[in-house]
């Protein structure tokens, strides 16, 4: 069976798989987890990254997707250091041209770095904190 020379790698599972790289000791996932806060717990923070928009550079064969990262904590401080080492694997990875049996990571670019940001579900949770970023990542096949 050939490949579809067109067929780009999956993003989300090369951004998410370095993730994990980077951070081996914290819950790394597409969503939320529905058991949010023990996990949250035992692992000392949750990082979401998931794939929220971006094109294909069908001239060059790359991907170019639009990330958004979010860290959890249960201090201010850690969650903003979580989002700094999300952000610094990112970095590195995509130089050092991370990949996976699809793809390889090779660019990236902040669209906005970790800022604290909040919602109507952590607003109600005072003992957690979160922080955002958005990123554009580089994708390209094997």
């Amino acid at each position: 069976m050939t490949r579809e020379p067109y067929l780009m790698p999956d993003s989300e599972r090369l951004v998410l798989e370095a993730l994990r790289t980077v951070l081996p000791e914290h819950r790394c996932a597409v969503y939320l987890p529905t058991d949010w806060q023990p996990a949250l717990r035992a692992s000392g923070g949750l990082v979401i990254a998931r794939r929220v928009g971006g094109v294909m550079r069908d001239k060059r064969y790359v991907d170019e997707g639009m990330f958004v990262v979010q860290t959890y904590a249960t201090s201010r401080a850690d969650a903003s250091l979580l989002a700094r080492r999300a952000r610094a694997g990112l970095v590195r990875l995509c130089f050092e041209q991370f990949g996976n049996t699809e793809g390889y990571l090779s660019r990236f670019r902040e669209a906005t770095g970790p800022f604290a940001t909040t919602d109507p579900m952590t607003e109600a949770q005072p003992e957690f904190y979160r922080f955002s970023a958005n990123y554009m990542i580089t994708t390209r096949p094997r």
